[in-house]
């Protein structure tokens, strides 16, 4: 089993003024644990971690996070590559414009890596339409 973690998961474990700050809480300390097998991150959700943190969270939030993501490399960066890329644009287009750019690339990552589940805290959203996905219960 494995997990590619998503944007506002890793915001909302880190937020604790997140509404989903409890649950993605929980959910990472499991993770880290090893319970879901390797947990992944791409480099665009870095990308979105790193520029919501900076911008939204205040302080050093982003040194901090990008602390976490880079140097303790606590989650597996899967660089998007051409490949990947070409395919989540054929994602991003079959769903326009419901669909966010970087979560197409997570759908293409999840599907040409045989990753089991996407972590978000989209309940409703297309991401969890397009892949199995572990979303907060409601």
């Amino acid at each position: 089993m494995s997990v590619l973690l998503d944007t506002g998961f890793i915001i909302a474990a880190f937020n604790r003024r997140d509404r989903y700050h409890r649950w993605a809480s929980n959910l990472l300390r499991e993770i880290l644990e090893g319970r879901w097998g390797p947990p992944f991150v791409t480099d665009y959700i870095i990308d979105e971690v790193l520029s919501y943190a900076a911008a939204r969270l205040g302080g050093d939030a982003g040194l901090r996070l990008g602390s976490l993501l880079l140097e303790k490399r606590v989650f597996h960066i899967i660089p998007v590559t051409l490949d990947v890329l070409l395919e989540a644009w054929e994602v991003y287009r079959s769903r326009y414009p419901r669909l966010s750019f970087t979560d197409a690339t997570s759908v293409a990552v999840a599907r040409s890596y045989n990753i089991d589940y996407i972590v978000t805290v989209e309940v409703r959203g297309e991401l969890p339409r397009l892949h199995p996905s572990l979303t907060p219960p409601g």
